[in-house]
Protein backbone atom coordinates (compact mmCIF):
# COMPACT_ATOMS: atom_id res chain seq x y z
CA UNK A 1 0.00 0.00 0.00
CA UNK A 2 2.82 2.06 0.34
CA UNK A 3 1.90 5.11 -2.47
CA UNK A 4 4.94 7.22 -2.01
CA UNK A 5 2.35 10.24 -1.90
CA UNK A 6 1.92 12.81 1.20
CA UNK A 7 -1.10 11.09 2.08
CA UNK A 8 -1.52 10.33 5.51
CA UNK A 9 -4.59 9.16 7.68
CA UNK A 10 -6.74 11.71 9.55
CA UNK A 11 -8.33 9.72 12.54
CA UNK A 12 -8.56 10.46 15.91
CA UNK A 13 -6.12 8.31 18.12
CA UNK A 14 -5.14 8.58 21.68
CA UNK A 15 -2.42 6.45 22.81
CA UNK A 16 0.61 7.15 22.57
CA UNK A 17 1.77 6.74 24.02
CA UNK A 18 1.89 5.58 25.51
CA UNK A 19 -0.19 3.59 27.76
CA UNK A 20 -2.66 2.07 30.02
CA UNK A 21 -4.66 -0.97 30.97
CA UNK A 22 -5.05 -3.70 32.85
CA UNK A 23 -3.01 -6.89 31.77
CA UNK A 24 -0.76 -10.12 31.81
CA UNK A 25 2.86 -9.58 32.55
CA UNK A 26 3.73 -12.85 31.35
CA UNK A 27 6.88 -12.53 29.23
CA UNK A 28 5.51 -15.60 26.76
CA UNK A 29 3.45 -14.78 23.12
CA UNK A 30 -0.24 -15.42 23.51
CA UNK A 31 -2.54 -15.89 20.86
CA UNK A 32 -6.01 -14.88 21.09
CA UNK A 33 -8.83 -16.01 18.65
CA UNK A 34 -10.32 -12.79 17.42
CA UNK A 35 -14.58 -11.86 18.01
CA UNK A 36 -16.28 -10.72 15.13
CA UNK A 37 -16.20 -6.83 15.56
CA UNK A 38 -14.40 -4.69 13.14
CA UNK A 39 -14.69 -1.22 10.72
CA UNK A 40 -14.43 -3.11 7.40
CA UNK A 41 -17.92 -3.04 5.84
CA UNK A 42 -19.11 -6.78 5.89
CA UNK A 43 -19.63 -9.00 2.62
CA UNK A 44 -17.32 -7.60 -0.41
CA UNK A 45 -13.73 -7.94 -1.25
CA UNK A 46 -11.66 -7.72 2.16
CA UNK A 47 -8.46 -5.94 0.29
CA UNK A 48 -11.38 -3.25 -1.05
CA UNK A 49 -13.37 -2.99 1.74
CA UNK A 50 -10.38 -2.23 3.80
CA UNK A 51 -8.68 0.13 1.40
CA UNK A 52 -11.85 1.94 1.52
CA UNK A 53 -11.37 2.96 4.89
CA UNK A 54 -7.91 3.39 4.94
CA UNK A 55 -8.55 5.94 1.85
CA UNK A 56 -10.55 7.73 4.37
CA UNK A 57 -7.42 8.44 6.86
CA UNK A 58 -4.98 9.73 4.18
CA UNK A 59 -5.29 13.48 5.22
CA UNK A 60 -3.20 15.50 7.82
CA UNK A 61 -5.07 17.14 9.80
CA UNK A 62 -5.54 21.02 9.79
CA UNK A 63 -7.77 22.02 12.71
CA UNK A 64 -8.15 22.04 16.45
CA UNK A 65 -10.72 19.81 18.19
CA UNK A 66 -12.57 22.96 19.40
CA UNK A 67 -14.60 25.88 19.08
CA UNK A 68 -16.05 27.46 22.06
CA UNK A 69 -13.42 29.15 24.30
CA UNK A 70 -13.94 30.83 28.20
CA UNK A 71 -16.99 32.62 28.44
CA UNK A 72 -14.36 35.19 30.83
CA UNK A 73 -10.93 36.82 30.69
CA UNK A 74 -9.02 33.94 32.17
CA UNK A 75 -7.84 34.32 35.53
CA UNK A 76 -4.08 34.54 36.42
CA UNK A 77 -1.90 32.88 39.04
CA UNK A 78 -3.32 29.41 38.60
CA UNK A 79 -1.08 26.83 39.58
CA UNK A 80 -0.65 23.50 37.42
CA UNK A 81 1.46 20.31 38.30
CA UNK A 82 2.96 18.43 35.14
CA UNK A 83 3.62 14.56 36.66
CA UNK A 84 6.44 13.68 33.93
CA UNK A 85 6.84 9.74 33.65
CA UNK A 86 10.12 7.93 33.01
CA UNK A 87 8.59 7.39 29.28
CA UNK A 88 9.80 9.40 25.76
CA UNK A 89 6.49 10.00 25.16
CA UNK A 90 5.68 11.66 28.30
CA UNK A 91 8.51 14.12 27.40
CA UNK A 92 6.20 14.94 24.09
CA UNK A 93 2.90 15.10 26.11
CA UNK A 94 5.09 17.72 28.55
CA UNK A 95 7.07 19.55 25.87
CA UNK A 96 4.32 22.74 25.86
CA UNK A 97 3.50 23.12 29.73
CA UNK A 98 5.64 25.70 29.92
CA UNK A 99 4.78 27.75 26.98
CA UNK A 100 1.02 27.17 27.93
CA UNK A 101 1.41 28.11 31.58
CA UNK A 102 3.10 31.76 30.63
CA UNK A 103 0.83 32.07 28.05
CA UNK A 104 -2.09 32.23 30.96
CA UNK A 105 0.03 33.66 33.51
CA UNK A 106 -0.07 30.55 35.18
CA UNK A 107 2.49 28.65 37.60
CA UNK A 108 3.86 25.42 36.47
CA UNK A 109 5.81 22.54 38.61
CA UNK A 110 6.94 19.35 36.66
CA UNK A 111 7.53 16.23 39.01
CA UNK A 112 9.19 13.74 37.71
CA UNK A 113 7.66 10.13 38.24
CA UNK A 114 7.41 6.33 37.23
CA UNK A 115 4.84 5.42 35.78
CA UNK A 116 3.46 2.43 37.20
CA UNK A 117 3.49 4.31 40.62
CA UNK A 118 3.25 8.12 40.53
CA UNK A 119 1.75 8.36 43.96
CA UNK A 120 4.53 10.24 45.23
CA UNK A 121 4.62 12.64 42.95
CA UNK A 122 0.69 13.62 42.85
CA UNK A 123 1.20 13.75 47.13
CA UNK A 124 3.86 16.51 46.25
CA UNK A 125 1.76 18.21 43.91
CA UNK A 126 -1.00 18.39 46.81
CA UNK A 127 1.55 19.36 49.02
CA UNK A 128 2.39 22.05 46.80
CA UNK A 129 -1.13 23.26 46.56
CA UNK A 130 -1.91 22.83 42.80
CA UNK A 131 -4.88 23.80 41.32
CA UNK A 132 -4.67 20.90 38.56
CA UNK A 133 -2.59 17.85 38.34
CA UNK A 134 -2.34 16.45 34.36
CA UNK A 135 -1.15 13.09 34.68
CA UNK A 136 -0.42 10.99 31.09
CA UNK A 137 -0.60 6.97 30.40
CA UNK A 138 -0.56 6.05 34.69
CA UNK A 139 -4.61 5.09 35.21
CA UNK A 140 -6.09 6.09 38.81
CA UNK A 141 -5.33 2.80 40.23
CA UNK A 142 -1.72 3.28 40.62
CA UNK A 143 -2.68 6.27 43.05
CA UNK A 144 -5.97 5.35 44.72
CA UNK A 145 -4.94 7.52 47.93
CA UNK A 146 -3.83 10.52 46.05
CA UNK A 147 -6.33 10.64 43.55
CA UNK A 148 -8.49 10.41 46.55
CA UNK A 149 -7.31 13.34 49.16
CA UNK A 150 -6.37 15.36 46.01
CA UNK A 151 -10.18 15.48 45.03
CA UNK A 152 -10.72 16.06 48.44
CA UNK A 153 -8.65 18.67 48.67
CA UNK A 154 -10.36 20.29 45.54
CA UNK A 155 -7.70 20.13 42.92
CA UNK A 156 -9.02 18.89 39.87
CA UNK A 157 -6.96 16.24 37.13
CA UNK A 158 -6.43 16.46 32.94
CA UNK A 159 -6.15 13.10 32.22
CA UNK A 160 -4.14 11.74 28.67
CA UNK A 161 -3.71 8.14 27.51
CA UNK A 162 -5.33 6.03 30.58
CA UNK A 163 -8.83 5.31 29.66
CA UNK A 164 -10.11 6.67 32.80
CA UNK A 165 -13.85 7.39 32.57
CA UNK A 166 -15.57 10.79 33.57
CA UNK A 167 -15.73 11.37 37.36
CA UNK A 168 -15.78 14.18 39.94
CA UNK A 169 -12.17 15.83 39.43
CA UNK A 170 -11.70 14.45 36.12
CA UNK A 171 -11.60 17.72 33.86
CA UNK A 172 -10.70 15.56 30.59
CA UNK A 173 -9.23 12.29 29.76
CA UNK A 174 -8.07 12.43 26.38
CA UNK A 175 -7.75 9.45 23.99
CA UNK A 176 -9.05 6.68 25.68
CA UNK A 177 -10.04 3.24 25.19
CA UNK A 178 -12.56 3.60 22.47
CA UNK A 179 -10.15 6.10 20.68
CA UNK A 180 -7.35 3.79 20.89
CA UNK A 181 -9.21 0.74 20.09
CA UNK A 182 -9.87 2.59 16.75
CA UNK A 183 -6.28 3.21 16.04
CA UNK A 184 -6.09 -0.47 16.59
CA UNK A 185 -8.80 -1.09 14.29
CA UNK A 186 -6.84 1.27 11.42
CA UNK A 187 -3.79 -0.35 11.51
CA UNK A 188 -5.13 -3.79 10.61
CA UNK A 189 -7.28 -2.35 7.90
CA UNK A 190 -3.89 -1.01 6.48
CA UNK A 191 -2.64 -4.37 7.23
CA UNK A 192 -5.42 -6.01 5.52
CA UNK A 193 -5.00 -3.80 2.61
CA UNK A 194 -1.46 -3.71 2.35
CA UNK A 195 -1.09 -7.29 2.66
CA UNK A 196 -3.42 -8.36 0.26
CA UNK A 197 -5.45 -9.86 2.75
CA UNK A 198 -2.55 -12.54 4.04
CA UNK A 199 -1.08 -11.16 6.96
CA UNK A 200 0.12 -12.92 9.76
CA UNK A 201 0.64 -10.35 12.32
CA UNK A 202 2.26 -10.67 15.83
CA UNK A 203 1.76 -7.39 17.92
CA UNK A 204 3.99 -6.22 20.08
CA UNK A 205 2.41 -4.88 23.44
CA UNK A 206 2.36 -4.00 27.04
CA UNK A 207 -0.30 -5.04 28.53
CA UNK A 208 -0.25 -3.67 32.04
CA UNK A 209 -1.99 -0.49 30.21
CA UNK A 210 -5.82 -0.70 29.98
CA UNK A 211 -5.23 1.80 26.97
CA UNK A 212 -2.86 -0.58 25.03
CA UNK A 213 -5.04 -3.56 25.99
CA UNK A 214 -8.06 -2.14 24.42
CA UNK A 215 -5.44 -1.37 21.10
CA UNK A 216 -4.97 -4.99 21.00
CA UNK A 217 -8.43 -5.85 21.14
CA UNK A 218 -9.36 -3.68 17.86
CA UNK A 219 -6.74 -5.04 16.37
CA UNK A 220 -7.35 -7.91 16.55
CA UNK A 221 -11.63 -7.90 16.33
CA UNK A 222 -10.90 -6.18 13.08
CA UNK A 223 -8.19 -9.16 11.48
CA UNK A 224 -11.30 -11.20 12.95
CA UNK A 225 -14.06 -10.06 11.18
CA UNK A 226 -12.09 -8.11 8.08
CA UNK A 227 -9.51 -10.71 6.82
CA UNK A 228 -10.38 -14.77 6.59
CA UNK A 229 -6.60 -15.97 5.82
CA UNK A 230 -4.79 -13.48 8.61
CA UNK A 231 -3.87 -14.81 12.50
CA UNK A 232 -2.80 -12.95 15.01
CA UNK A 233 -0.44 -12.92 17.92
CA UNK A 234 0.81 -11.17 20.90
CA UNK A 235 3.97 -10.96 22.32
CA UNK A 236 3.26 -9.38 25.95
CA UNK A 237 6.66 -7.37 26.85
CA UNK A 238 7.61 -4.49 30.02
CA UNK A 239 8.43 -1.19 30.62
CA UNK A 240 11.48 -2.57 31.26
CA UNK A 241 11.97 -4.69 28.18
CA UNK A 242 12.15 -1.89 25.66
CA UNK A 243 16.02 -1.34 23.78
CA UNK A 244 16.69 -4.61 26.06
CA UNK A 245 15.18 -7.71 26.07
CA UNK A 246 12.56 -6.74 22.62
CA UNK A 247 14.84 -6.97 20.20
CA UNK A 248 15.85 -10.74 20.94
CA UNK A 249 12.20 -11.23 21.82
CA UNK A 250 10.78 -11.09 18.74
CA UNK A 251 13.89 -12.16 16.79
CA UNK A 252 13.29 -15.45 18.50
CA UNK A 253 9.55 -15.21 17.91
CA UNK A 254 10.41 -14.91 14.08
CA UNK A 255 12.48 -17.66 14.00
CA UNK A 256 9.98 -19.90 15.79
CA UNK A 257 6.89 -19.04 13.64
CA UNK A 258 8.69 -17.81 10.18
CA UNK A 259 5.61 -17.43 8.44
CA UNK A 260 4.90 -14.21 10.10
CA UNK A 261 4.87 -11.67 7.70
CA UNK A 262 3.85 -8.50 10.14
CA UNK A 263 4.98 -7.45 13.16
CA UNK A 264 2.74 -4.30 15.55
CA UNK A 265 3.76 -2.23 17.85
CA UNK A 266 1.45 -1.11 20.51
CA UNK A 267 3.42 2.55 20.65
CA UNK A 268 6.88 4.17 19.70
CA UNK A 269 9.55 3.18 21.66
CA UNK A 270 8.45 -0.52 21.90
CA UNK A 271 10.32 -1.54 18.72
CA UNK A 272 14.12 0.41 20.03
CA UNK A 273 16.62 -1.65 18.63
CA UNK A 274 14.24 -4.43 16.92
CA UNK A 275 15.46 -3.48 13.18
CA UNK A 276 19.22 -4.27 14.34
CA UNK A 277 18.61 -6.77 16.74
CA UNK A 278 16.64 -8.79 13.88
CA UNK A 279 19.38 -8.38 11.12
CA UNK A 280 21.89 -9.47 13.91
CA UNK A 281 20.40 -12.53 14.00
CA UNK A 282 20.17 -13.20 10.42
CA UNK A 283 16.36 -12.70 10.67
CA UNK A 284 14.57 -11.71 7.50
CA UNK A 285 13.09 -8.39 8.03
CA UNK A 286 8.82 -8.38 8.13
CA UNK A 287 6.66 -5.39 8.08
CA UNK A 288 6.96 -3.21 10.85
CA UNK A 289 4.11 -0.64 11.64
CA UNK A 290 3.20 0.64 14.68
CA UNK A 291 0.25 3.05 16.61
CA UNK A 292 1.59 6.49 17.92
CA UNK A 293 4.86 7.57 15.85
CA UNK A 294 7.88 9.18 17.62
CA UNK A 295 11.50 9.16 16.13
CA UNK A 296 12.77 5.61 15.92
CA UNK A 297 9.11 5.10 13.64
CA UNK A 298 10.02 7.83 11.18
CA UNK A 299 13.54 7.08 10.81
CA UNK A 300 12.67 4.23 9.90
CA UNK A 301 10.11 4.66 7.45
CA UNK A 302 12.65 6.61 5.78
CA UNK A 303 15.06 3.72 6.16
CA UNK A 304 12.70 1.83 4.56
CA UNK A 305 12.86 -1.04 7.60
CA UNK A 306 9.35 0.19 9.00
CA UNK A 307 6.45 0.14 6.83
CA UNK A 308 3.67 2.36 8.43
CA UNK A 309 2.71 4.06 11.34
CA UNK A 310 -0.18 6.26 12.87
CA UNK A 311 0.60 9.39 14.42
CA UNK A 312 -0.17 10.68 17.66
CA UNK A 313 -0.08 14.55 18.38
CA UNK A 314 1.11 14.21 22.41
CA UNK A 315 2.25 18.09 22.58
CA UNK A 316 -1.65 19.06 21.21
CA UNK A 317 -3.16 16.31 23.90
CA UNK A 318 -1.42 18.97 26.78
CA UNK A 319 -3.28 21.71 24.97
CA UNK A 320 -6.47 20.17 25.14
CA UNK A 321 -5.78 18.80 28.83
CA UNK A 322 -5.15 22.99 29.31
CA UNK A 323 -8.16 23.94 27.67
CA UNK A 324 -10.22 21.64 30.10
CA UNK A 325 -8.62 23.78 32.57
CA UNK A 326 -9.25 26.78 31.16
CA UNK A 327 -12.91 26.47 30.93
CA UNK A 328 -13.02 25.09 34.49
CA UNK A 329 -10.88 28.58 35.64
CA UNK A 330 -13.72 30.71 34.56
CA UNK A 331 -16.67 27.99 35.89
CA UNK A 332 -17.69 27.12 32.26
CA UNK A 333 -18.60 23.32 31.29
CA UNK A 334 -16.53 21.89 28.83
CA UNK A 335 -19.32 21.05 26.28
CA UNK A 336 -17.08 19.72 23.80
CA UNK A 337 -15.00 17.29 25.51
CA UNK A 338 -15.98 14.22 24.02
CA UNK A 339 -15.42 15.71 20.49
CA UNK A 340 -12.03 17.11 22.02
CA UNK A 341 -11.17 13.92 23.78
CA UNK A 342 -10.28 12.18 20.30
CA UNK A 343 -7.13 13.53 18.96
CA UNK A 344 -6.37 14.53 15.31
CA UNK A 345 -4.74 11.67 13.50
CA UNK A 346 -3.05 10.46 10.35
CA UNK A 347 -1.17 7.03 9.06
CA UNK A 348 1.96 7.51 7.76
CA UNK A 349 4.01 5.21 4.90
CA UNK A 350 6.08 8.04 2.99
CA UNK A 351 9.51 8.65 3.78
CA UNK A 352 9.52 12.08 1.96
CA UNK A 353 7.03 13.39 4.66
CA UNK A 354 8.44 11.29 7.42
CA UNK A 355 11.74 13.64 7.04
CA UNK A 356 10.32 16.76 6.65
CA UNK A 357 8.37 15.57 10.08
CA UNK A 358 11.87 14.76 11.90
CA UNK A 359 13.31 18.40 10.72
CA UNK A 360 10.06 20.11 11.83
CA UNK A 361 10.40 20.08 15.48
CA UNK A 362 12.85 20.00 17.92
CA UNK A 363 11.58 16.49 19.69
CA UNK A 364 11.44 15.47 15.91
CA UNK A 365 7.33 14.55 16.14
CA UNK A 366 4.51 15.74 14.78
CA UNK A 367 2.88 17.91 17.32
CA UNK A 368 -0.45 18.86 16.18
CA UNK A 369 -2.45 20.97 13.22
CA UNK A 370 -0.05 23.35 11.81
CA UNK A 371 -0.46 26.50 14.22
CA UNK A 372 -2.41 24.78 16.49
CA UNK A 373 -0.95 26.39 19.45
CA UNK A 374 -1.97 30.03 17.98
CA UNK A 375 -5.71 28.91 17.52
CA UNK A 376 -5.94 28.12 21.18
CA UNK A 377 -4.27 30.77 22.24
CA UNK A 378 -6.81 33.04 20.31
CA UNK A 379 -9.76 30.68 21.39
CA UNK A 380 -8.28 31.46 25.35
CA UNK A 381 -8.38 35.54 24.16
CA UNK A 382 -4.08 35.61 25.25
CA UNK A 383 -3.01 35.39 21.82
Amino acid sequence: MRKGTRRVTAAIFALGLVAAACGGDDSSSTETAAPTESEAPAGGDEVAAAQALVDTYMTVPTEIGVTVGPSAAVPTGKKVAWLACELPSCAEVGEDWGKITDALGWELKTINVESASPGAGVQEAIDWGANYIAISGSPVAAFAEQYAAAVAAGIKFAFAYNGEAPADGILTSISGNDAVYAAGARMANYIIADSGAAANVLMVNIQLFPVLVAEEEGMRDTLAAGCAACTFDVLPVQIADIGVNIPGLVASYLQEHPETNYVSYAFSALPIGVTAGLEAAGVALPNQVGVDFDLTGLSEIVAGTHTAWTSNPKAYASWVMAHAMVLDAVGDEFTERAAAEELPNFILDDATLAQEIIDSSPLSNWKGPEGFADQFLALWGVA
